[in-house]
């Protein structure tokens, strides 16, 4: 796993973007972006998280949550069976996330984009 985080690190990404964002690296739902344009965001399997990841049978139902916080975005593990990392490190229990950063859950790898404008 750690090949895999020092690799979607060194690539260049381009974006329009207008706001902060998630860009799934890997996984089944690979080159899926997903504005992060409220104040808590979930993720996982269920159609009915903010972040629907339905095609990765390693996410769980409800994954993970990132939230906002003091205009930065942390991330928490919600119980998930297979756990939630941020640039290889488990999430415990709130984790800063910067730009750049990778995020994974289950098999899904997702690069955080932080807009600064």
């Amino acid at each position: 796993m750690g090949d895999t985080v020092a690799r979607l690190r060194e690539e260049t990404i381009h974006s329009t973007r207008s706001g902060d964002e998630l860009e799934v690296m890997s996984g089944p739902e690979d080159g899926r972006r997903f504005a992060l344009d409220q104040a808590a965001v979930t993720i996982g399997r269920l159609p009915s998280c903010d972040i629907s990841l339905p095609l990765d049978p390693s996410v769980s139902r409800n994954h993970a949550r990132l939230t906002r916080d003091n205009n930065a975005w942390v991330v928490e593990d919600l119980g998930s069976r297979y756990g939630t990392e941020v640039d290889g490190a488990a999430v415990r229990p709130r984790t800063p996330l910067r730009d750049g950063g990778i995020l994974r859950v289950g098999e899904t790898y997702l690069r955080f984009h932080r807009f600064v404008g």
